[in-house]
């Protein structure tokens, strides 16, 4: 039998108004059609499985097995036609193996630069359509191959011969199938390969770690996008990942975030799909990997405004909080043997920010390490030495990778045909090499996986004898760091290529929303249940805010939309405005806090003003229990605070105080957390004093004195003034 490598697949006006305006439309018309004509498809260069207009279309149903010389190049092609069967035939052209990879790339355009080792005469396509005629089976083809001048099994009806002496003929080799309308001459082509092995000897086979991140369609504030689209899209993967492939390695990437939506979502399906989620992970040889809430860029993160790497840990520290709250789901030691995923340049800070949080390994772009470019495609490990760590890294394969994500392609078969022959060629380019090396596949950030591209990819690795899918923790095992291969030394220290810029990131935002959420979070979280949902999704829409799949206008627009919900949670928090009557030299005096939120809240209350003195023995609760007040005066003002917890709806804390003044004012009244200082409430009270000081009360009182003193001896000095009048008037 041959090599499995792909398995069985069913088919997926203007009018003129003059008659020289007429033939001058006519015209132009024609002109714009043929230059369309002529730019969009040039001779020999149309795009594999494309037709003419109207003409038959050529597809691959599954990928092709793997020949050698016991086993038969095996292939089914799907076919359809505007025009009769019996008018089509099939031709084959062979040409020489692929070298490198850049030859390699060429022949996806469908032009390859090899020579030709063989064609067919035209085959009539009605001898190949099994079914009676029904093209709708596939149409199949059993090569035979001819190597080293033998013959290996097959049944036609064209012999592909490779023209090499015996022991070297294996190798990657380009074959083009060409579709023709014999009625119309129109044609469909599609490029595939021919791949030949000899598998006796030992071989030490290329590692393949093939990375799948699970995640439902992200929506434009971060927050997985829980839609009958994304759940049938991440059904689908999952599918691929446990169908007929299920003993072949993977790494699973789940995103917290979508986790969280699926585990709060009251849908069947989703919760469905979350159960099927959890079976994939308690498989032994599958990995699963810790990660942060949402796709971040470690490298922004870590920026100074940010806090350093506060940002980072919290995003994976919720990430991990999440996975581990889900039951039964498995992951890897988050602490000491995850792997960080890169899509970008890791520099210093965030390198040594991630071996702090256990992310000892990681896996980098070549575009994101400086020195040369590799001679042959990097295999091998490598320490990455940011100054601040060292730690081991090894290289993604963009081009591997960028097949694996969905396109605009209508044959995924033909997708995973050309990954699996990439692959294939790397291990050609050092067959047979004593140490291990490995690649790893994994879909750019925000690129969504083809799941039938994925499912043909696993099925294409199930006993392939040159590529040995792994984990990435297995391939960080096997493969040595640097070394010589084929004759090309491997760097085995390289050093982070720069910095990715920060200019979008609304970081000054961020950091102001962090604050505040900090504080909140110090007023709220721990006291029931409920506060500490209501602060986790706060949190958890920060984290998105930090998304790197979000424009900065969909960070900043996310981050309002924080700030919006804090502000929401904050209006449950009032502080009751009313007129205080002082009628006597001191009082204590209620302060009313009212709270409709469902969840206590510990606030640090504080009342100030410059014409009253208040009491150390304030702070009373009535129905809320406040710590020892502090007073404090300063520059002619008087305060006094108190740490509280409000737990009823209504809250009376008692404030004693002494007027310094008669007549109306104002006092003010603050609720801050008790960290960060973030503002909860606040309110000001009018107090009206009708009190008299005792000073007031001794002047008073000695004025009435001296007012009734004099008083009295005026009239007696009147009356004797009036006597003595009297008498003057009675003397002779």
């Amino acid at each position: 039998m041959a090599p499995a490598r792909g398995g069985d697949r069913t088919d997926r006006r203007r009018q003129c108004r003059t008659p020289v305006a007429r033939i001058v439309a006519v015209v132009l018309v024609t002109v714009v059609v043929a230059v369309a004509l002529a730019v969009g498809t040039p001779t020999g260069t149309r795009p594999a499985g494309a037709a003419g207009p109207s003409g038959p279309s050529l597809t691959l149903l599954a990928p092709p097995t793997i020949a050698g010389p016991t086993a038969p190049f095996s292939v089914r092609l799907g076919v359809s036609a505007g025009s009769t069967y019996s008018q089509l035939t099939l031709g084959l052209t062979l040409y020489e193996h692929v070298s490198d990879p850049t030859d390699f790339d060429q022949t996806l355009k469908g032009s390859p630069v090899e020579s030709v080792l063989a064609r067919s005469d035209a085959i009539a396509l009605s001898s190949l359509i099994p079914d009676a005629g029904d093209p709708g089976a596939g149409v199949d083809l059993t090569v035979p191959v001819t190597a080293g001048g033998v013959t290996g099994p097959g049944t036609g009806p064209f012999t592909a011969d490779l023209d090499c002496p015996i022991g070297q003929c294996t190798g990657v080799y380009p074959l083009l199938f060409t579709l023709t309308d014999t009625a119309t001459g129109t044609e469909a082509r599609l490029l595939s390969y021919l791949v030949y092995t000899d598998p006796s000897g030992d071989i030490e086979q290329l590692r393949m770690a093939v990375v799948v991140p699970l995640a439902l369609p992200s929506s434009s504030s971060g927050a997985p996008s829980v839609t009958t689209a994304g759940l049938t899209s991440l059904t689908d993967e999952l599918r691929a990942v446990s169908g007929a492939q299920a003993g072949v390695p993977v790494t699973l990437a789940p995103e917290p975030a979508t986790v969280a939506a699926l585990a709060a979502d009251p849908d069947a399906r989703a919760k469905a799909l979350l159960s099927s989620l959890v079976a994939l992970t308690a498989e032994p040889y599958r990995q699963t990997l810790c990660g942060t809430f949402v796709p971040v860029n470690a490298s922004v993160l870590v920026t100074p405004r940010l806090g350093g790497a506060t940002e980072l840990a919290a995003q994976l520290h919720r990430g991990t909080e999440v996975l581990d709250g889900v039951p039964g789901l498995r992951t890897t030691d988050c602490a000491g043997a995850n792997v960080w995923v890169a899509n970008g340049t890791l520099e210093s800070a965030a390198l040594g920010a991630l071996a702090a949080l256990g992310d000892n390994d990681v896996v980098v772009p070549p575009g994101s390490v400086a020195g040369p470019a590799p001679s042959i495609t990097p295999t091998r490990r490598f320490t990455l030495d940011g100054g601040r760590r060292t730690g081991n890294a090894v290289m993604s394969d963009p081009g591997l990778s960028g097949r694996l994500a969905s396109t605009s392609t209508t044959d995924p078969a033909l997708a995973a045909d050309q990954l699996l022959a990439e692959a294939e060629l790397d291990y050609y380019e050092a067959p047979n090499t004593p140490d291990a090396r490995g690649v790893v596949v994994t879909p750019p950030s925000g690129g969504q996986i083809d799941p039938t591209v994925l499912a043909d990819v696993l099925t294409g690795l199930e006993n392939n004898p040159m590529v040995d899918p792994v984990t990435l923790a297995t391939l960080f095992a096997d493969v040595p760091v640097g070394g010589t291969v084929a004759g090309f030394a491997e760097l085995s220290n390289r050093r982070p290529a720069g910095v990715d810029s920060t200019a979008g990131l609304p970081t000054a935002a961020l950091a102001s929303a962090r604050a505040q959420l900090t504080g909140f979070s110090a007023a709220v979280a721990g006291s029931s249940a409920a506060g500490n949902a209501i602060v986790s999704g706060l949190g958890d829409l920060l984290l998105e805010a930090e998304s790197d799949q979000l424009t900065s206008a969909q960070q900043r627009a996310a981050v309002g939309h924080f700030e919006d919900a804090l502000r929401h949670q904050l209006s449950v928090l009032s502080i009751t405005s009313h007129e205080v009557r002082l009628t006597s030299h001191t009082a204590s005096v209620p302060i009313t806090v009212v709270k409709t939120a469902p969840y206590p809240v510990q606030a640090v209350l504080t009342v100030t003003s410059d014409k009253i003195a208040f009491s150390s023995g304030s702070a009373q609760p009535a129905n809320a229990e406040c710590r020892r007040p502090v007073v404090t005066n300063s520059d002619g003002r008087s305060s006094v605070s108190s740490l509280c917890t409000f737990v009823h709806g209504t809250n009376a804390v008692y404030i004693e105080m002494r007027s310094r003044v008669s007549g109306d004012f104002r006092m003010s009244v603050t609720l801050d957390s008790p960290q960060a200082g973030l503002a909860l409430a606040s309110g000001e009270i009018t107090v009206r004093s009708l009190s008299t000081s005792v000073v007031a009360i001794v002047l008073t009182v000695v004025a009435g004195a001296v007012l009734l003193g004099w008083w009295g001896r005026t009239m007696r000095r009147t009356r004797r003034a009036r006597g003595a009048h009297r008498q003057r008037a009675d003397a002779p």
